[in-house]
């Protein structure tokens, strides 16, 4: 069974401080608790309320327009980890707007004393939508900044109370007892990793930095395709019929206007051929995710709460 990831050798005379955005994301909830005891934390809360009971953090309420006018307090950090971004937009430009022009606004006014650790996604691409190229233009942004940094790239997370991608495919899966299988030259493949194994991976790269200037892809070890999940799922659904959609259906139906439950340029981010590989994860800090699906077999129901290491 694969062993969490430990805050080894990361141990510091003095406390640092980290500046934080999207902490009120739930995956950034999670980052923020395996984090509230080993760094002091400055937080940005913008439409969310941080749930973290009796956790002793610096909050400032708004968004990033509001830090980069008066960044005071980015100063005082010797870190900044950087997680929010908008995901589901029918506006092309606000994916632009907030997750590339604000990030290099961040940079620039961070000092060459500042670590900064980008939280973008396996996504990141020329070809990936407009959000996949918002988050590709921003990795190149850090990159190109001079500053020493980290970038963390999650594939899909799934154990989130979002009911978001993933977990809303399995969570339709359940209830109505048909998996989509999503087909695009064959079916779509994943590689989900759990809130839980994401938020502590990022906790631990943001606070030990065992190299810089590195991007990781945090992943399952192996990807898999719906007939896979399907298989696994039907240890606690069934009936469970396996129901092939082309993509090609999908665009038709959003040029047609019709009501789908997600925005055009997640169909691009679905078809996006990506690179599921943690070598460095793995080189750097022993990263050994769960199986998801020996998760799926194991759980009748996918939560918040859902510990995939039992």
């Amino acid at each position: 069974m694969p062993v969490p990831l430990r805050f080894i050798g990361c141990e510091t005379e003095l406390m640092e401080t980290v500046f934080i955005t999207g902490g009120s994301s739930t995956l950034g909830q999670h980052v923020l608790r395996s984090l509230v005891s080993r760094v002091r934390i400055m937080a940005v809360v913008h439409r969310r309320k941080i749930e973290i009971p009796d956790a002793e953090m610096e909050l400032f309420h708004g968004g990033l327009e509001e830090i980069a006018r008066s960044p005071v307090a980015l100063h005082r950090a010797q870190v900044v980890l950087h997680m929010a971004a908008v995901t589901h937009s029918d506006n092309p430009s606000e994916y632009f707007q907030v997750n590339t022009e604000l990030t290099k606004r961040l940079l620039s006014l961070c000092g060459s004393s500042h670590h900064f650790v980008y939280i973008s996604t396996v996504c990141a691409h020329p070809s990936g939508g407009a959000y996949g190229r918002s988050k590709w233009l921003a990795e190149e942004a850090v990159r190109k900044s001079g500053i020493n940094y980290t970038i963390i790239r999650p594939a899909e997370i799934y154990g989130s109370t979002d009911n978001e991608g993933i977990d809303a495919l399995i969570a339709f899966a359940r209830k109505g007892r048909i998996l989509l299988d999503f087909r695009c030259g064959g079916s779509i493949r994943y590689a989900p990793i759990s809130a839980r194994e994401a938020a502590q991976f990022i906790a631990v790269a943001t606070i030990c930095r065992r190299r810089v200037g590195q991007t990781y892809t945090i992943c399952a070890e192996r990807a898999c395709a719906a007939p896979e999940i399907a298989r696994a799922l039907r240890s606690s659904v069934r009936p469970l019929f396996v129901l092939p959609v082309p993509v090609t259906m999908l665009r038709a139906a959003k040029a047609l206007r019709l009501p789908l439950p997600f925005k055009s340029d997640q169909i691009d981010r679905l078809v996006l051929p990506k690179t599921y590989d943690i070598a460095l994860a793995r080189r750097d800090y022993d990263f050994q995710p769960h199986s998801f699906l020996d998760y799926l077999a194991r759980s009748r129901k996918i939560t918040a709460g859902a510990d995939p290491g039992r």
